[in-house]
Order: C-alpha cells, then structure tokens, then sequence
C-alpha cells in the first residue's frame, strides 16, 4: 500500500494534493486486483524534472549523452523501493481522456510488477544471477536474459490493466526488426575492424530487440492468442523476417523460464535463451561465441 507521496517541484506542488489522493487510490484499486502487488511499495515520488529527483535520491548523474529514463524509475534504497514519477506525465494522464488515464494505470501497474519481481529474486538468492560472473562472456550475455525474463513477466502478469487501444508494442517490434539487418550490415561494412565496438553496438541492438519481443511475447502468452489472431500481417511479416525462426522458439524458452522454480529448471531456461540470443547474431552475419579463455569471440560471417 502506497502511504507516502512526495511532490517535488512548483508545477506539482501545486496540485500535490490531488496527485496524493490519486495515486495511492489507483494503486489500492491495483492492489486489490492483484494481491501479489500489497506492500511492495510505500513510497512514491512526483518530480518536476526526473533525472534531478533521481541523482537527489542517490543514483549517479547519468553521463553525458546517456539514455535517461523519461517517465518511471524505482531506486532501491536501504528504507525500500522508492517509485520516481516525471510529473508533467503524471499530470497529463490523470487530467485527459479515459485512454491516458488507462495507459497510465498501466504503467503503473507494470512498476508495481517490476518491483515485485526484483524483491523476490533478492528474496531468492538471484541478485548476483549465479556463478556466470566468473566469465566474461557470460556477464555480457546473461544481463540481456535476465531483461528478457523481466520484460516478458511484466507484460504477462499486467494484461488485465492494457488499455482498449493497446498494440501490445507489435509495431515497434516490427520496426525493430526491420531496421536490424541494414543497420548492422552497415557497421559491418565500416567498422568491422574494431571488433570490441562491434561487438558492442550488436549486442545493444539485438538486446533491444530481444527485449521488445520477449515484452510482445509477454502480452500474448497472457492474453493466450497468436500473433496471427490480432494481426495475421503482422505474424506473416515477422515469419518472413530474419527474426522469424527464432520467434515461436523463443516464446517457448520464455514460457519455461517464467514457469522454472528450482535454480537447475531457472538456469536451463536461461542457457537456452542464450543460445537463441547467439543465433540472433548469427542470422545477421555475426559469429559469436565463449572464446577458450571464457571471453568473448565475434567474426562477421555469412549471414543464415
């Protein structure tokens, strides 16, 4: 139950009050629904300008020219998760039409969800994702699973709360895909010599992505619907795309991983996304794998 909300800034002090009531009734209506959700968060913070409420909280300026999150983030402080709102968004959905207000109960149901989901791996142990650090490559990879696993969770447990006019990011999954080959063709084509910042523009984008599809996969494993029966274009053009022979694999390694109980069950699923993750690389003309000394080895190859 939210107990404490904090308004930082003149634009949302102004209206603090309300925002105060609504939050905390929008997260009881929430918690009501999924009872799982009670208790996870106490706290929430309504910024005028985000990135400043999040360094004051603690986290480290972002550097310069890094993505910085626009809308929500949760800090976990040693007093508890701490949910940091952007205001003027918070305004805005709250003061319009029935679809913002829903597309925002989203959001927010979506947070609670992540919030959740981030205690209960602490709870279990899985902060520190196994013994996998020891290797380089790993360590690259497995924070791209262990996105995935959250993504897909998320959006799997949140279907209740889609808004009406929901596209259960389809598009941009489309977009994505369709981008991905020209743009690391590209690279190929002009940086292939720097294989360290190949490696490293590859695996953001493909990250991307994989973390999209897995969000989409999340939605449909809920809703238990294809992607033929909302959209049957959409579903022939991801077939058709160098994505397609991962894709209904991929829904399964995912469907596995959210149900895996036992650490040997939960690390299984893990590797076996990993696996996908590395044909993702191949199917766009990259070869990559642990190299002896448990680094991480790339080659441009034939694409397949």
């Amino acid at each position: 139950m939210i107990t404490r909300v904090v308004c930082r800034g003149d634009k949302i002090e102004a209206v603090g009050p309300t925002i105060e009531i609504v939050l905390k009734e929008l997260a009881r209506r929430i918690c009501e629904r999924d009872s799982a959700l009670d208790g996870v968060l106490e706290q929430i913070v309504v910024a005028d300008d985000l990135p400043a409420a999040l360094v004051s909280l603690g986290e480290a300026p972002a550097p310069a020219g890094a993505i910085v999150p626009t809308v929500a983030r949760t800090l976990y402080l040693d007093a508890g998760p701490v949910l940091v709102l952007e205001g003027a968004q918070v305004v805005a959905a709250l003061g319009s039409e029935v679809d913002a207000m829903a597309r925002f109960v989203h959001l927010l149901h979506g947070e609670l969800w992540r919030v959740r989901l981030h205690l209960d791996a602490l709870a279990a142990g899985q902060a520190g994702l196994g013994a996998w650090r020891d290797s380089v490559f790993d360590s690259q990879l497995r924070p791209v699973v262990e996105a995935m696993r959250g993504e897909y969770a998320v959006s799997r447990r949140t279907v209740w709360s889609l808004p009406n006019d929901a596209d259960l990011m389809l598009k941009h999954l489309l977009d994505v895909i369709d981008a991905l080959p020209a743009a690391t063709a590209e690279d190929l084509a002009t940086g292939a010599a720097d294989l360290d910042g190949l490696f490293v523009r590859s695996l953001g984008r493909i990250a991307h992505l994989l973390q999209t599809a897995a969000h989409v996969q999340g939605y449909l494993a809920g809703l238990v619907r294809p992607v033929a029966s909302i959209s049957p274009e959409m579903a022939a053009a991801i077939e058709a795309s160098f994505f397609g022979p991962h894709w209904v694999a991929l829904g399964r390694q995912l469907d596995a991983l959210f149900h895996a109980s036992a650490p040997s069950a939960i690390e299984a699923a893990r590797s076996e996304i990993q696996h996908t993750l590395l044909a993702v690389f191949g199917s766009l003309g990259l070869q990559l794998r642990r190299a002896e000394d448990g680094g991480v080895w790339l080659a441009p190859g034939v694409a397949g």
